[in-house]
């Protein structure tokens, strides 16, 4: 009797969450008037909300499934993902890039690019955007496939439907007001769902001992320049530190649109250090159980490195545990699908549909024009989930999206934003440069024609290569007569010492952002 309320209880968790997601989605449809309320909501939200979403769009199933596969598949090596990968980058864009962002007014990162360069890289930005969320947002539906086998043995088709079914419901009702909402309440659940399992947390010790080579050391046993091997100082920290990292933290539409819902530019200033300490927590609630996953599993651990979390919460939770724990997981999985979907939404209404398509409709029906495209972004969603299964573990599959797409818009990015040489030709050329680049890279490498220790390395070196392309290009066909005059770029380029109080860090952000680079840090120290 006791084990069957217990199971019960366990079963009846995820119902009551799904429940309130959607509850959310109707209470969130009241404040739509305005098609920015249903697929922006700038400068809308309280800061604390929008450090959650912020924090939990990051959350998702890249990060709560696919970091935990890196770190069953190279160890500790894993936590450069979130010491080297994330920390410094969300520095970078709290002290440089939310400033010039809020200053100028825009309501999007396309809107920005439009007014620095033109309605041309405006347009490509866009595409590239859609291509991107689009590969992106399979992601979430391919996780949770791979998490409802490992625990109930459902079918691929029948868990993707349930997630697209329940994202579609709120989302179409409340936009994205309602997906930060729902964010925040998911991100409660994660962390619920996976605190348990530091239980082990003081053999930590005993696993990372027993990790052979570079899965034992963050820095001590890799080489410093060496391609051949599964990962390599130069690639990690250039690469990943630098390119990947900066391009995500600066560039990325939902980032940078959650941002923008924050009320001032001292609070959007804020969000990404507040979300920096977040981050560091989740990087030992994420890696550390995954390091000793062989030895706590045994025989039963997955071939597949992306079923090694679910495969730790079936083998070491009880009932409501674990009911708990797969509500946790499908919490981030419908997070990040969701946010992909909202993202897809506004870039295909606000910068395509309504910019060339249909200009100058009514507030409503640009909202009812956002409905329709959450629809095809969530089956274009199901379509793009099935490619995740050629990849070894998700992050292969999301940095090699990264170095294709994001790597090349960042060098062009970082020329509009702190020079005043960068054109729209410059642009377009530094960044047609850079994606050609990249494919024929990731080209050869698939064919066998380039080899690398790991698909990993690779994509940190294709980054290198495309960021480095783009650039160069950008600047040499940048001309000096097809240059806006300097009224044309106010509080669109960053400039040092600027007079306006806005732009300046206040002593609560330097405060905040030493105390997140020192703990990077120690902690890069303590594992190295």
């Amino acid at each position: 009797m006791v084990i069957f309320s217990y199971r019960l209880l366990g079963s009846s968790i995820l119902p009551l969450y799904l429940i309130s997601t959607i509850v959310i989605g109707w209470a969130s449809r009241r404040e739509l008037t305005r098609s920015n309320d249903f697929l922006n909501a700038s400068r809308s939200l309280p800061l604390w909300i929008v450090v959650a979403a912020f924090l939990a769009t990051n959350c998702g199933a890249l990060e709560i499934v696919g970091l935990s596969a890196v770190a069953a598949q190279y160890g500790v090596q894993a936590f450069h993902f979130y010491w080297v990968g994330a920390i410094p980058g969300m520095i970078f864009f709290a002290g440089f890039m939310i400033p010039v962002y809020m200053r100028s007014g825009v309501h999007s990162l396309p809107e920005y690019l439009e007014r620095r360069f033109d309605a041309r890289v405006r347009l490509i930005n866009s595409w590239l955007t859609l291509a991107m969320g689009t590969a992106l947002s399979g992601i979430g539906l391919y996780a949770m496939a791979e998490v409802l086998h490992v625990v109930y043995g459902w079918r691929f088709t029948t868990g993707a439907l349930l997630a697209a079914g329940i994202v579609m419901v709120y989302v179409l009702l409340g936009g994205l007001r309602a997906t930060i909402y729902n964010e925040v309440l998911q991100l409660l659940v994660i962390v619920l769902g996976l605190l348990p399992l530091m239980r082990g947390a003081a053999g930590i010790h005993r696993f990372a001992a027993h990790l052979p080579g570079t899965k034992g050391h963050l820095w001590l046993s890799l080489h410093p320049v060496c391609p051949a091997a599964s990962m390599d100082q130069f690639g990690v920290f250039v690469g990943l530190g630098f390119v990947l990292s900066f391009s995500y933290w600066c560039t990325d539409f939902v980032l940078v649109q959650r941002t923008l819902t924050a009320r001032t530019v001292t609070g959007g200033r804020l969000v990404p250090l507040l979300a920096g300490f977040g981050k560091l927590g989740f990087s030992l609630l994420v890696v550390i159980p995954s390091l000793g996953a062989a030895a706590l599993l045994g025989h039963r651990m997955p071939a597949a490195f992306d079923e090694t979390l679910p495969a730790l919460m079936d083998g070491s939770y009880g009932p409501v545990l674990l009911g708990l724990g797969m509500t946790a997981l499908l919490a981030s999985l419908m997070s990040g699908l969701a946010s992909n979907v909202t993202a897809f939404s506004a870039v295909w209404t606000e910068e395509i549909y309504r910019n060339i398509v249909r200009p100058g409709e009514t507030e409503k029906h640009y909202i009812h024009i956002g409905r329709i495209s959450v629809l095809g972004a969530l089956a274009l969603s199901l379509a793009t989930s099935y490619v995740a299964f050629s990849f070894h573990d998700l992050m292969e599959y999301v940095q090699l999206i990264f170095s294709l797409f994001s790597a090349p818009f960042f060098a062009v990015f970082l020329m509009g934003v702190f020079t005043r040489r960068a054109t729209s030709k410059g642009g377009v050329a530094g960044l047609f440069s850079g994606v050609a680049v990249a494919f024929v890279h990731h080209g050869l490498v698939a064919a066998g024609r380039l080899r690398y220790g790991s698909l990993m390395s690779a994509n940190f070196y294709v980054a290198i290569y495309a960021f480095a392309v783009a650039l160069a290009v950008g600047l040499i066909f940048s001309r000096p007569a097809d240059r806006k005059e300097d009224a044309q770029l106010k509080s669109l380029v960053y400039r040092r010492g600027d007079p306006d109080e806005s732009m300046q860090p206040s002593p609560t952000w330097w405060l905040l952002a030493c105390l997140l680079l020192a703990a990077c840090g120690v902690l890069n120290f303590y594992w190295r």
